[in-house]
């Protein structure tokens, strides 16, 4: 009986092995019809043969996975292969917000300044400061240390003053020429940014935006405001508030003063960067490349009345202007033992010589000048002369120290508010005579005795 079962047990294990071997052989046979399998994430694509056109497929999804399989292990699985596939193929790392703060300061530069400019020193960021003449021409040696230490300056107007600036548009030109040339004859450089006092809306109409813009400059009002004019005496806790309120813009200009009486707003201003710094954000400074911020033209300005500049005016002023911050070579004079730079649009290239304006090239090269109503016509005091420039009769005459006169005949020009002069003649007239002229890849050089 043993033996029998033996047998018996033994026939049935040889048919089920045979069994399975037909069921291997046949079954991937039958299957060629079925879908195919999913392909696995981690096998690179097959590349096309050179030469050789393919015909698009569309990819497998993982939705469409799932909808075979409802199983909540096997959601979970692909979920997560899907999540890795992504991951590991994507090329481009994640993109990082990039943002920046643009801190500015309005009003100075007072005595504030100074400790506005340790800090900023001391924590390693620049800022923009738009100043008021009247206060650059007293503290000069704040607008030097503002400048020296690479933070950005632009133009507040001279005073102030919301009556005068927004009666019309020449008064708020004048004020906008007085502190540029004040700032410019103590840096170098004339402030190509503008910002209006109070800000540009309920005070800019269309005029004002136009001309500026015409004129060269670049208006700029802000994205953030600090609240520390809002009143006297508003605390730092508050300032820091109002400041940081938003860290997520991509963006911020931000509005703050360093005019007398805001002590509150150097106390709040390390605390004001240290949150930036940690909401990720750098530090910038203003120029006219920077997207201008503007408000929008209020109906109040808008409906104003104010009296528009004359097409002449704007010929004489406007038209000029822009020729200031055009590119171009700058004109270099060195004139006995001083040397000025004329920049481009500080002088014209008229046939073959040089004209420049009388005041910014006589004053920069330690000469004297003034302005006579009653003739219409410009006194140049310079090397022991006098020399009187006359538009109306086109000549420059020479009054030397023992009293005789001499007079030559000279293109002098009133453009707007200036006059202009051949340079050669000029240099001639105060006993300057040019003795080379040339011009290189960096600038144009005239040198005189």
């Amino acid at each position: 009986m043993k033996s029998s079962s033996k047998k018996y047990i033994r026939r049935l294990l040889i048919c089920g092995l045979l069994a399975m071997a037909v069921i291997g052989f046949v079954m991937p046979a039958l299957s060629k019809n079925n879908r195919p399998a999913a392909v696995k994430q981690d096998l690179p694509a097959a590349s096309p043969a050179v030469g050789k056109v393919q015909s698009p497929q569309a990819p497998a999804s993982a939705s469409a996975t799932l909808s075979m399989d409802r199983n909540p292990q096997t959601v979970a699985k692909v979920t997560a292969a899907s999540a890795s596939k992504s991951s590991a193929d994507s090329a481009l790392p994640a993109v990082k917000k990039h943002k920046t703060v643009y801190l500015t300061f309005d009003d100075g530069p007072s005595s504030i300044t100074s400790k506005v400019l340790e800090i900023l020193r001391q924590q390693g960021v620049k800022a923009t400061f738009f100043v008021l003449g009247e206060q650059a021409k007293s503290r000069p040696e704040l607008i030097n240390a503002i400048w020296e230490q690479g933070n950005a300056i632009g133009n507040h107007s001279y005073n102030h003053n919301y009556h005068d600036l927004y009666s019309r548009f020449t008064e708020f030109w004048t004020q906008i020429k007085q502190t540029e040339e004040i700032v410019r004859g103590i840096t170098g450089v004339r402030p190509q940014l503008v910002r209006a006092p109070g800000g540009t809306f309920g005070h800019f109409d269309d005029t004002y935006f136009y001309l500026l813009k015409q004129a060269g400059y670049t208006v700029m009002d802000w994205t953030a405001d600090s609240g520390d004019s809002k009143r006297r005496g508003v605390p730092a806790a508050d300032i820091l508030r109002d400041s940081t309120a938003d860290l997520n813009a991509s963006e911020v200009i931000l509005l703050l003063h360093d005019g007398g009486g805001h002590e509150q707003s150097a106390k709040a201003l390390p605390e004001i960067i240290g949150r930036y710094k940690a909401a990720g954000y750098t530090f910038g400074v203003l120029n006219e490349e920077v997207r201008p911020v503007q408000f929008r033209v209020s109906a109040k300005a808008a409906g104003a009345g104010r009296v528009k500049p004359s097409q002449a005016w704007i010929a004489a002023n406007i038209v000029p202007n822009s020729r200031l911050f055009a590119p171009g070579l700058p004109l270099a004079l060195e004139v006995g033992m001083l040397e000025t730079k004329l920049q481009p649009g500080e002088y014209q290239i008229s046939g073959e010589q040089y004209k420049v304006p009388l005041r910014a090239a006589v004053e920069r090269l330690g000469g004297l000048v003034s302005w006579d109503t009653a003739t219409r016509s410009g006194k140049i005091v310079w090397n022991g002369r006098t020399v009187t420039a006359d538009a109306e009769h086109k000549r420059l005459t020479v009054t030397f120290a023992d009293g005789r006169e001499k007079q030559q005949n000279a293109d002098v020009q009133m453009i707007g508010s200036s006059l202009w002069v051949p340079l050669r003649s000029l240099l001639e007239a105060v006993g300057h005579p040019v003795l080379t002229a040339g011009v290189t890849g960096q600038e144009r050089r005239v040198k005189a005795l």
